[in-house]
């Protein structure tokens, strides 16, 4: 607040995993993410003095990332196709076969979650990945507790249909 700058990189030191996630999975591209992160933290060097203390911080900040990221969809002309997505399974020779199967089920989860609108990506990765509340998630996409609940009830019932349509064999290939 004071203006320090070395301070600031700290913050987006703490921060620039969880920022880039909550964009990724409104824009489920990685180039747009990444701009939109770093949109969002000159954001929130330039209002940082609107920090209030009402939410956490962590709150405010993905507050910001997520309208962010509303914001480059509404100047996107286009959309993404899955097909546009880069997915990676890092393998090394010492992992072990359940550490593989466990990469490669997180691969198909975040492939799954791309089916899902933005909205609905936004708020299975605010709930489950960044183990948000109700309230917090809520507060970040301005919707009201009951709505939050509602939608994160639907968006999960989406998903295990996403997954059990697109990637029931692998996954049951995988649990062998």
């Amino acid at each position: 607040l004071d203006g320090d700058q070395s301070s600031f990189s700290i913050l987006v030191e703490k921060y620039q995993d969880q920022i880039f996630s909550v964009c990724l999975s409104v824009l489920k591209n990685k180039i747009e993410a990444e701009e939109a992160a770093q949109d969002t933290f000159i954001k929130i060097y330039k209002n940082l003095e609107k920090y209030n203390g009402d939410s956490k911080f962590t709150t405010w900040t993905y507050k910001i990332a997520y309208r962010t990221s509303l914001d480059c969809i509404r100047k996107r002309k286009h959309t993404v196709g899955l097909d546009e997505v880069e997915f990676g399974i890092e393998t090394t020779l010492e992992a072990s076969d359940a550490n593989i199967q466990n990469k490669e089920l997180n691969n198909i989860l975040q492939k799954a979650i791309h089916y899902l609108s933005e909205e609905e990506a936004t708020i299975i990765r605010l709930f489950y990945l960044d183990e948000m509340n109700i309230q917090e998630v809520g507060q970040i996409t301005g919707l009201s507790k009951s709505n939050v609940k509602v939608k994160l009830f639907r968006a999960r019932k989406k998903l295990s249909e996403i997954i059990k349509t697109h990637f029931s064999e692998i996954v049951n290939y995988l649990e062998l």
